[in-house]
């Protein structure tokens, strides 16, 4: 199942909910209201660069990542 941000139009709350799918009715965590807007989530993941170092570059297997091209050096 995937989670969604809401925010509430009625009073402003902003939450999390998991829900069965995108589809699905949502209600306000605090006041019970249906007027929720989803909010846009930002994506984020962190990988193992082939060198074993840490890294967010999106191409961390690749050679560059590891010589240079990302700022973990």
């Amino acid at each position: 199942m995937p989670i969604f941000e809401y925010e509430c139009r009625a009073c402003g709350n902003a939450f999390e909910k998991l829900v069965p799918n995108a589809a699905s009715k949502v209600k306000c965590d605090k006041c019970n209201s249906e007027e929720v807007t989803k909010k846009l989530s930002a994506f984020s993941a962190r990988v193992a660069a082939s060198c074993g170092r840490k890294s967010s570059c999106p191409s961390a297997d690749t050679p560059h990542c590891c010589a240079g091209g990302c700022k973990h050096h």
